[in-house]
């Protein structure tokens, strides 16, 4: 798969429903930064009415702080969830190929139930692994934040470049598993009928190998993004390029699901046809896909 012709062709899917597509993308985002506006609304409120320290804010010795913490929380989880899903869904529509019935209403997406159930059960599962996955690296940093303040020797000082690359290196890893995370609305509008436990951790084994496809799509569009006026018109490109890209890897794993079912019942012929192999991989069928390419399909 070739990063250009991803987003190419991704540019033209958006051609006929940019703008729908647009504002679709930016919903999460908005109630993203609504609910967090109303939290610090709701601080600045108890500040100025209230007598408490302001660094009481930080620490969760004021109830009515953590109260309001713990509520905007369980607001942007439970409004936010159902809008991701429906973003990756309408986006999977988009990428559909042959499309000829209308999308899905909105409305429809997010008022059902199972859907929204759903939603929040993968929203849950991505935190947590989230969380879990960055324990490493905090444990690391704390560690490499002590002896770079503390060090005195040099065994300080190799237990301390020790922790810097540590840190690093669970950084990327936290980075991968968020990646995989992005994936996971994704899969669960191409199967709906999957549960959300089997579509969250075999998530890790569908993008295994293909983290850094993702992280060049992602990369290629943050310099574009610097100008913050440019990031509406941007996020439905790199969010359709990554949901084609879903796509794309759904295909693939199929197609190769499909060579392992024949070759295990076809005895491979026509093998002069391949004299550079040793052992005959591929029966005719699958060579005839495979020459045929996915493009094709696209």
């Amino acid at each position: 798969m070739k990063l250009r012709e991803v987003i190419r062709y991704s540019k033209d899917l958006l051609k006929k429903h940019r703008i729908s597509t647009m504002i679709i993308c930016l919903l999460p985002l908005s109630s993203e930064l609504f609910f967090r506006f109303a939290e610090a609304t709701v601080y600045s409120l108890v500040l100025y009415f209230g007598d408490i320290n302001p660094l009481s804010l930080f620490s969760g010795e004021n109830p009515l702080q953590v109260l309001t913490a713990v509520l905007s929380s369980l607001m942007r989880w439970c409004v936010g969830s159902p809008l991701i899903y429906a973003v990756s869904f309408r986006l999977c529509e988009v990428c559909y190929e042959n499309r000829q019935r209308p999308f899905t209403p909105l409305s429809e997406i997010l008022l059902n139930g199972r859907n929204f159930r759903r939603s929040l059960a993968v929203s849950l599962w991505t935190k947590i692994i989230g969380l879990v996955s960055l324990i490493p690296a905090g444990i690391c940093g704390m560690t490499a934040y002590y002896f770079i303040v503390n060090g005195k020797d040099t065994n300080d000082l190799f237990i301390t470049i020790h922790a810097i690359v540590f840190t690093v290196v669970s950084l990327f890893l936290w980075l991968n598993v968020r990646i995989t995370m992005l994936a996971v609305p994704f899969l669960m509008a191409h199967f709906p009928q999957k549960s959300v436990f089997r579509l969250v951790f075999g998530s890790f084994r569908f993008m295994k190998g293909r983290h850094a496809d993702m992280m060049k799509l992602f990369s290629s569009y943050i310099l574009k993004m610097i100008p913050v006026v440019s990031v509406p018109y941007l996020i439905p490109e790199v969010m359709t390029a990554f949901s084609l890209s879903i796509s794309i890897y759904i295909r693939e794993d199929d197609y190769s699901e499909r060579v392992k079912i024949n070759c295990r019942r076809n005895k491979a012929d026509d093998s002069a046809k391949l004299p550079y192999r040793k052992k005959r991989r591929f029966t005719s069928i699958a060579e005839k896909a495979e020459t045929a390419g996915f493009r094709d399909n696209l």
